[in-house]
């Protein structure tokens, strides 16, 4: 498997200028996962050319280590690539790989859902709530990027670009919600320059948003369970402290659902 650089992924038009949000979500509707509540979409936003240093400064160290391709869940259960690796390997690679985002990368975001909840409350209200729970977080995400006082200005005076990993089911979904919220909301059009799609496999900029999302969601489906045990702590897994180390992150369980749930304007409802 060939691992590229992004900017080698994409039309140069979606470069040129951009803010680049690079996002994965983790959903598992289909029953690949039915016993965690929660869906997590998380990755992170930079320049074009932050990206493109990152990129080059990673790769040294999945060279030393003899990673080709960064799969999360692989990592976490010592397999495939990471087979046999001890967990003081673990934290050294991710710890390694982690800090070189520092100069290069803004911000990291990470939105979660309670699914179940989610589908409760739109049954309850009766009304054809238009997106799923990976939708949800989606533009609660959007909402962020163009609001966030770290980030909003930024994306504001420049414009950004969505770029998620290909192959999920409800993909579909998040590209109409992408253009729809451009049609709907006419002032802020101009700013969200385009959405895409790449494979896990194709570059590291996935790879890290995957890194984000996996342990994020662990850390809230845990996060979730004590509040529903009302259970006032729970054990913080030691590798989310490390991912979210050296670069600000803005993270978010949404447990339960308004009318207007998750972003002021693009809430998901008609």
């Amino acid at each position: 498997m060939i691992v590229r650089p992004l900017r080698q992924l994409l039309p140069h038009f979606i470069l040129a200028g951009r803010w680049i949000v690079v996002l994965v979500c983790y959903l598992d509707d289909s029953g690949k996962d039915p016993q965690n509540p929660i869906t997590t979409l998380a990755g992170y936003i930079a320049k074009h050319t932050g990206w493109d240093a990152y990129e080059n400064e990673v790769e040294p160290w999945f060279s030393e280590y003899g990673v080709s391709v960064l799969h999360a869940k692989e990592l976490h259960d010592t397999d495939g690539e990471f087979r046999s690796w001890k967990r003081i390997k673990k934290h050294a690679f991710v710890s390694r790989i982690c800090l070189a985002r520092a100069p290069h990368l803004m911000m990291g975001l990470s939105m979660s859902a309670a699914k179940g909840m989610y589908h409760l409350r739109k049954a309850e209200r009766g009304r054809r709530r238009t997106v799923s729970p990976y939708g949800f977080c989606f533009n609660t995400i959007v909402d962020w990027v163009l609001r966030d006082i770290r980030i909003g200005l930024a994306s504001n005076a420049e414009g950004v670009a969505f770029i998620l990993e290909c192959g999920h089911e409800n993909n579909a979904e998040v590209e109409k919600e992408f253009h729809a919220i451009k049609q709907q909301h006419p002032s802020i059009s101009h700013l969200l320059k385009s959405i895409s799609f790449v494979s896990k496999e194709s570059c590291r900029a996935i790879q890290m948003a995957d890194l984000l999302t996996f342990y994020s969601r662990r850390e809230s489906a845990a996060q979730y369970e004590a509040r529903q045990q009302n259970r006032d702590s729970y054990e913080i897994d030691i590798m989310i402290k490390i991912i979210v180390e050296n670069i600000p992150h803005r993270g978010f369980v949404a447990t339960d659902f308004g009318p207007n749930a998750g972003s002021r304007f693009f809430a998901g409802d008609p």
